[in-house]
């Protein structure tokens, strides 16, 4: 991009970069790796808020209220950067088949809400290292080389229980419910979240808990089946409950509510889907469908987030530069409120609309962006979504 806008520049004086995007200057790559090597990810903390803010303006927030009035909050881990050769000190690191691979990841939070494909990524925790490697590291060896030390890693776990000790009070005032996978069912981070003020829905499976399921195993669970017909066939919604199960660590005990949802189809005879969860919210007949729906949109932060942000036109992993600090994390960080704008312009800029309307991929219509943006002046981003929509249809 650097290079198209430079050539456009000494022709016209001018720069889409600067007409649209109010650039005034680009650094070269590695400028731009010393400047945010210092900057701490945390610092993009508010714009996400900012974010809300406008979503709030357009009218759009209100969609994402699903559960007693707040929203859902989907936590997931995310590998976002790996090499075997290219670390720093703050890579986790996994070492498989004789091969040692330094990485990056984080804890995302998105907001998500049932049958809604748009998701509004939150405020994010990186799971990094303070110092992976002991005082008898071999500067001069290779890289996959490196005797590490054995302090313990950070994790998904332990970032997960960071998320809302530092976002609580926030968290608190959308009324937040946090989803997770079965890695965040345990008492720790179920107590987290609890003394932030929060509400969960967690994955519980079987073999990883077994306390519960074998509590749930000699309870007397309430059910319900609802018969749905699809057009197609006959399909059973079997929801089975208990409240008041304990999830346990370390001789301490939290409530928790077990939750069993799995649809049966009468035709094939076969279970195409089923799930548990556990909860801090109170089951009961008239309510059992939504916490299910609730738990079931915590897929849309793999598919909808972790898959787009990877393989849908922002390369999420790529290895835009490392540094020594934190430059790879704010590359990553970087895609996350043009990500959040992107999902909000598909919920009410009609001229971006219409334009995404015009091709099938995401990553098509940004390879149009780009060669449109690259090879055309424009006079503003209206000026730009009319043109992309005029010659995305032949015109």
């Amino acid at each position: 991009m650097l290079g198209y806008q430079e050539s456009l520049g000494r022709g016209n004086q001018r720069k889409n970069a600067g007409n649209i995007l109010n650039v005034k200057e680009i650094p070269c790559n590695n400028q731009i790796n010393r400047l945010i090597d210092g900057v701490k990810p945390e610092e993009f903390d508010e714009n996400f808020k900012d974010g809300i803010g406008l979503a709030e303006k357009y009218g759009v927030f209100e969609q994402y209220k699903v559960l007693d009035g707040g929203v859902l909050i989907a936590l997931d881990g995310v590998w976002f950067q790996s090499s075997e050769k290219v670390f720093c000190d703050h890579c986790l690191h996994i070492t498989k088949d004789g091969k040692t691979t330094c990485y990056h990841s984080m804890t995302a939070a998105v907001l998500v809400r049932p049958g809604g494909e748009v998701v509004l990524p939150l405020a994010q925790e990186m799971i990094r290292n303070e110092d992976t490697r002991g005082t008898d590291k071999n500067d001069d060896a290779e890289p996959v080389q490196k005797t590490y030390g054995k302090q313990k890693q950070d994790c998904e776990r332990t970032a997960a229980k960071r998320l809302p000790e530092k976002h609580g009070a926030y968290y608190k005032e959308l009324k937040a419910t946090l989803l997770g996978d079965d890695l965040y069912a345990n008492h720790n981070t179920c107590k987290a979240v609890l003394d932030s003020g929060l509400s969960f829905i967690f994955t519980c499976k079987d073999d990883s808990h077994p306390w519960i399921a074998e509590q749930f195993k000699y309870s007397t669970p309430e059910t319900l089946t609802r018969v749905v017909w699809t057009g197609k066939n006959h399909r059973e919604y079997r929801y089975t409950w208990v409240n008041g199960l304990e999830n346990r660590a370390d001789g301490e005990k939290l409530p928790v509510q077990y939750l069993h949802f799995e649809i049966y189809v009468r035709e094939t005879g076969k279970i195409v889907y089923k799930n548990s969860w556990i909860t801090d919210k109170t089951i009961t007949k008239d309510n059992v469908g939504l916490p299910v729906d609730c738990g079931r949109a915590r897929w849309k932060i793999e598919n909808g987030n972790n898959n787009v942000l990877k393989n849908y036109g922002y390369h999420l992993e790529h290895n835009f530069g490392h540094g020594e600090n934190h430059a790879c994390e704010i590359y990553c960080v970087l895609n996350l409120p043009a990500f959040f704008i992107h999902g909000l312009m598909i919920l009410c800029d009609e001229n971006f609309i219409k334009a995404r309307s015009c091709f099938g991929r995401r990553d098509e219509f940004y390879n149009a962006l780009r060669t449109f943006f690259r090879a055309h002046l424009f006079q503003s981003w209206e000026d730009f979504l009319s043109f992309v929509i005029i010659h995305a249809k032949g015109g």
